[in-house]
C-alpha cells in the first residue's frame, strides 16, 4: 500500500510538471512538443484514475492540477481577449451584440483596451459578439475592477470556470448513481487533460454549460420541472448547444410536461436575454451565427469529405451552398433522435443526446478541441468510450498552428478521426466500452474500496 501511495504521489508530481511545461513554456506552434506533453498527461490521467479511490481524492487531485494555471495567461487560445473586451465595454454601457471591436477601438478607451483588441485577432475584431447572456455577465464580473494586468481578470474568470467543473462533478456523480453506474466514472471528466487545459487553462465556458445541463437533467429526472427548466435555460444562456437536445426530453416527460418545460424555458430565457435586447441585436446575432455554417472551417471530418467532393465536381469551396442546408439537416437529426427513439428512461434520454450532438459535430464545419468536452460528459453518463478517445485525439488539431502560418494537416486529421469513428461504429452496433474498462479493473485497487464520502 505504501508503494502505491508513492507511485500515486509521483504520478501527481509528473502531472503538475507536465501542466507547468504546457502552460508556461510551450506555444501552440510547437506541435510535436505539445503532442508529446499532452500524450504524457493522458497516460498519467489513466494511471491516476486506476489507482485513486474515492470521490474526495478525485476532487482533490483535480483541484491541485488546475491550480498550476493560476500564474499563466492562456496561450493556446486567444478567445479570452474577446471575453474581457466584451466585459469591459458592458461597464461603459455598450451592448456587445451591437458594435464590433473594429468600430469601437477608435471611439473608446479603457485600461488594456489596445492589448485586448490586438490580442483577439482580426477575425474577432470584425464580428459581433456571439456569446450568450450568462457568459456576458461572467465576462462583466471578471472586469468589475480595472486591474493593472490581465492575469487578475483571467483568474476571476477561472473562478467561474471552476464552479462549472464542480457542478459537473457533483451532479454528474449524482446522475451516475441514478443510472446505476459508479460515481468514480466522473474522474474521466475531472482529471481529463482536455477539460483542465481548455476550460481552466483557456477559459472556455463549455464546463459551465455542461454543469448546468447535467443539473437541469438531474432535476427533470427527479420530477422537479421548474428547477430543471431554469437550469437548462441558464445552460443555453452560457452556450446555445443545449437547444439541440431539449426536444429529446419530450417523450420522457410526456407531451403535457414537455410543453410545460418548453414554456418555462421560454420564460426564463426571455428574462435572461431581455437586458441585451435592442432592435439591431437579433439581426447582428443571426449574422454571427450564420458565419459558423457558411464561412468558418476548422477540424471538420465529414464536412471536409463533402468539401473535397465539391472541389472535384464544382471546382471551388461549396461551404456557402452547404451552409444553406446544414441547419435543416441539423433539425432533421433533432427530429430523429427526439421523436423516433424511445427516450422513456434517463439513460435513453442521455444516450440520444450524446448521439445527436456527436453527429452534429461529426458533420460540423468547425470543431474546436473544447467542443468535445460536452460529449465527454454525456459519454461518461451513458458508458461510451469514443468521446473520451476523441478528447485525446482532438488535441492533434493544434497541428494547424504552425510556426509559419495556419494550415491544417490532412495526416493529423486522419489520425484524429480514424480511431474515433472506429470506436463509435463498434459501440453503436456492438456495445459501449467504458463499462468494459471498469470491469477490467480500470479503477484497480489492491485493498478494499474506501467510502467515497
Amino acid at each position: 500500500m505504501g508503494t502505491q501511495k508513492l507511485l500515486v504521489g509521483f504520478g501527481l508530481f509528473l502531472s503538475v510538471f507536465a501542466y507547468s511545461i504546457l502552460s508556461y513554456t510551450l506555444v501552440r506552434s510547437q506541435t510535436l512538443e505539445l503532442f508529446s506533453v499532452y500524450s504524457g498527461l493522458f497516460l498519467l490521467c489513466y494511471f491516476l484514475l486506476r489507482n485513486l479511490s474515492g470521490l474526495r481524492m478525485l476532487l482533490l487531485f483535480g483541484l491541485l492540477l488546475r491550480l498550476v494555471f493560476l500564474w499563466s495567461l492562456p496561450h493556446l487560445s486567444q478567445d479570452f481577449y474577446r471575453f474581457l473586451w466584451d466585459g469591459n465595454i458592458q461597464w461603459m454601457g455598450i451592448n456587445p451584440y451591437i458594435h464590433t471591436p473594429n468600430r469601437l477601438i477608435e471611439l473608446i478607451q479603457f485600461p488594456q483596451s489596445q492589448v485586448l483588441f490586438e490580442g483577439m485577432g482580426s477575425l474577432s475584431q470584425g464580428h459581433f459578439s456571439n456569446y450568450p447572456p450568462l457568459s456576458q455577465w461572467i465576462y462583466k464580473a471578471a472586469t468589475l475592477v480595472h486591474f493593472d494586468n490581465l492575469l487578475s481578470s483571467v483568474n476571476v474568470l477561472r473562478v467561474f470556470i471552476l464552479l462549472g467543473d464542480l457542478m459537473v462533478f457533483i451532479f454528474g456523480s449524482r446522475l451516475l448513481k441514478i443510472l446505476g453506474k459508479s460515481p468514480q466514472y466522473i474522474g474521466w471528466y475531472f482529471l481529463n487533460p482536455i477539460v483542465i487545459i481548455e476550460l481552466f487553462g483557456n477559459l472556455h465556458a463549455e464546463g459551465i454549460m455542461l454543469g448546468l445541463t447535467l443539473m437541469g437533467a438531474y432535476f427533470i429526472f427527479k420530477n422537479k420541472l421548474v428547477w430543471g427548466s431554469a437550469m437548462l435555460s441558464l445552460a443555453i444562456a452560457a452556450k446555445l448547444l443545449p437547444l439541440l437536445i431539449l426536444p429529446v426530453f419530450f417523450k420522457f416527460l410526456g407531451w403535457k410536461k414537455g410543453l410545460q418545460m418548453s414554456a418555462w424555458i421560454l420564460l426564463f430565457s426571455g428574462l435572461l436575454w431581455f437586458p441585451f435586447w435592442e432592435k439591431q441585436m437579433l439581426e447582428n446575432y443571426m449574422v454571427t451565427l450564420r458565419l459558423w455554417f457558411n464561412r468558418f472551417e476548422f477540424n471538420g471530418s465529414l464536412y471536409y469529405m463533402v468539401r473535397a467532393l465539391g472541389y472535384e465536381i464544382k471546382g471551388y469551396n461549396i461551404i456557402r451552398t452547404l451552409g444553406k442546408f446544414t441547419p435543416f439537416l441539423t433539425l432533421g437529426w433533432v427530429f430523429v433522435f427526439s421523436f423516433l427513439r424511445k427516450n422513456r428512461t434517463a439513460n435513453e434520454v442521455l444516450k440520444s443526446s450524446l448521439w445527436l450532438l456527436s453527429i452534429y459535430f461529426f458533420s460540423a464545419t468547425t470543431v474546436h478541441p473544447w467542443y468535445v468536452i460536452t460529449l465527454v460528459g454525456l459519454g461518461i453518463m451513458t458508458g461510451y468510450l469514443y468521446p473520451i478517445l476523441w478528447s485525446f485525439t482532438v488535441f492533434w488539431s493544434y497541428s494547424a498552428y504552425g510556426a509559419q502560418a495556419f494550415e491544417e494537416q490532412t495526416l493529423w486529421l486522419f489520425l484524429e478521426y480514424l480511431p474515433v469513428y472506429a470506436c463509435f461504429g463498434y459501440e453503436v452496433f456492438k456495445k459501449p466500452l467504458l463499462q468494459h474498462f471498469q470491469e477490467a479493473h480500470f479503477f484497480y485497487r489492491q485493498s478494499a474500496p474506501r467510502s467515497s464520502g
